[in-house]
C-alpha cells in the first residue's frame, strides 16, 4: 500500500512567507513580483492592497507558486501609468473592473482592481497592513480581508469551478493555521459581498474548524 505523506502546515510568518511565495514565482520566469510592483506604487504615492495569490500566502503556513500580482488600487488610472512607464514591455488591457497587464508572450501578469468596483475593495484599502518584503513596504489585508476575498472568488458567478476548488482549500488552510480569527470583523467584510454573506462566511469557518467540506 502506497501511503501518501501529511501535508506539512505551519504556523504563518507573513512577511517572510509573502517573500517565499514570491521567490518560487521568479523560479518560474515571473520576474514581476510583490516587492517590485508595491516599490513602483509607493513611489507614485498610490494608495493600495495586495490581494490574490500572494496575498494569501501571508497566512497559508504553506505559500505557493502564484501567476500573476494582483493589487486594489484607488487611482486606477495613476496606477496604470506608474505601472507602464516601469515595465514598457508589458502590454494593457483596461476594464471597468480591472485594468490588466500581460507579458508579451500573453501572460498576465499585473492586474490593478479598481477600488470602485467593489465595496469588500475599498474597504481593504481603508484595514491594510503594512508588512516588508525584503526592504519594500507592501500594503496587505489582514488575515480577515484574505479571507473575505477568498469568500467573494468562491462566491463568484464569473469564476470557474476548479478556480473556486483551490479557493475553498486556501480558504480551510488558512483557518486551519490561524487560531486567531475576528469573526466580528469577518462578518462585516462577508456582509460587503453580498446581504447574508456575513452569516455565511462565519458559518464557514465553523465548517473548516470542524473538518467539515467547504461547499461552493
Amino acid at each position: 500500500m502506497i501511503r501518501a505523506l501529511p501535508t506539512i502546515l505551519r504556523p504563518p510568518r507573513t512577511a517572510d512567507d509573502v517573500a517565499l511565495g514570491a521567490r518560487l514565482a521568479k523560479m518560474q520566469k515571473r520576474e514581476i513580483g510583490p516587492a517590485e510592483v508595491a516599490r513602483v506604487l509607493n513611489q507614485a504615492k498610490v494608495k493600495y492592497v495586495l490581494v490574490g495569490g500572494h496575498a494569501a500566502n501571508g497566512y497559508l503556513g504553506r505559500p505557493r507558486f502564484t501567476v500573476d500580482v494582483d493589487v486594489v488600487v484607488q487611482y486606477p488610472k495613476k496606477a496604470s501609468l506608474a505601472i507602464a512607464k516601469e515595465f514598457p514591455s508589458l502590454t494593457i488591457h483596461d476594464t471597468p473592473v480591472v485594468t490588466r497587464f500581460k507579458t508579451p508572450e500573453g501572460d498576465e501578469a499585473i492586474d490593478l482592481m479598481k477600488s470602485s468596483s467593489a465595496p469588500l475593495w475599498r474597504k481593504l484599502l481603508a484595514i491594510a497592513v503594512t508588512v516588508r518584503v525584503g526592504n519594500v513596504p507592501v500594503r496587505i489585508p489582514p488575515l480577515e480581508g484574505v479571507l473575505a476575498a477568498k469568500f467573494a472568488a468562491m462566491v463568484s458567478p464569473w469564476r470557474r469551478v476548479l478556480d473556486k476548488r483551490q479557493d475553498a482549500l486556501d480558504f480551510a488552510r488558512m483557518v486551519t493555521v490561524n487560531e486567531r480569527i475576528d469573526l466580528k470583523l469577518l462578518a462585516t467584510l462577508g456582509q460587503l459581498i453580498y446581504d447574508g454573506g456575513g452569516e455565511e462566511i462565519v458559518k464557514l469557518i465553523a465548517d473548516a474548524r470542524a473538518g467539515r467540506d467547504i461547499e461552493i
